[in-house]
């Protein structure tokens, strides 16, 4: 009897040995086993996407762009230019050019009736170049008596096309009107100023440019007072 407990004991002990030596073999190759590595594809640093040009006229990352200047004038004859569509940024009003000194004052419709010959009704638009230049365009508005000329109609027509399309207007000196052209490709989107029209009028004209009463040094220059 003690001699098959003396059997069983050793037999147990051999199999825990050999389990114990198989978990230990086991975990000694799960250690040493290195892990599993994936190599990342490095971008390519001449891929043309990165190169890509955005179609809009302006933008920068992180960069707003101040408007410091924005002239009165029309367009250039070289130049593809955008009307801001809304009402909000139009404005008929008067103004008066000295066309020696290229100055363009804002005029208040009292002192307007005042200098009669002197000023012109205009509707200002707010327009942009391809270029991302911002302006006011004087567009001409008929007189009073509804009288206009070919130029004045044919740039109402001209601001009108370019409230959806990018436009360029040149002189017909013979048709005593500007030809309109569109633009055959596609130029983008205007980026317009994120301010109101308010404070273009500010930029614009600033208040040097602004006449308000008779006693302005250019009114009394025109009527001959000083």
């Amino acid at each position: 009897m003690t001699k098959h407990l003396d059997q069983a004991a050793l037999d147990l002990a051999n199999h825990t040995s050999a389990s114990t030596a198989a978990q230990a073999t086991q975990e000694t190759a799960t250690a040493v086993s290195p892990a599993p590595t994936f190599q990342a594809t490095a971008p390519d640093p001449f891929d043309p996407a990165q190169f890509a040009a955005s179609s809009t006229v302006l933008g920068g990352i992180g960069v707003t762009k101040e408007m410091v200047t924005c002239p009165v004038r029309k367009p250039n004859k070289q130049e593809f230019v955008r009307v801001h569509p809304g009402a909000e940024y139009q404005l008929r009003a008067h103004i008066l050019e000295l066309r020696e000194e290229r100055e363009t004052y804002l005029v208040m419709p009292a002192v307007a009736a005042a200098l009669p010959g002197e000023t012109r009704t205009v509707n200002l638009r707010l327009t942009v170049s391809r270029q991302g230049a911002v302006f006011l365009w004087p567009v001409s508005e008929p007189s009073l008596d509804g009288r206009e000329t070919g130029w004045g109609a044919s740039a109402r027509a001209a601001a009108v096309s370019a409230e959806t399309k990018w436009v360029r207007i040149i002189a017909n000196m013979p048709q005593g009107a500007y030809d309109v052209h569109s633009a055959p490709g596609a130029l983008g989107t205007p980026i317009w100023p994120d301010k109101p029209l308010r404070d273009i009028l500010a930029v614009a004209f600033g208040e040097s440019f602004i006449i308000r009463d008779a006693g302005h040094p250019v009114v009394k220059r025109l009527l001959g007072l000083a």
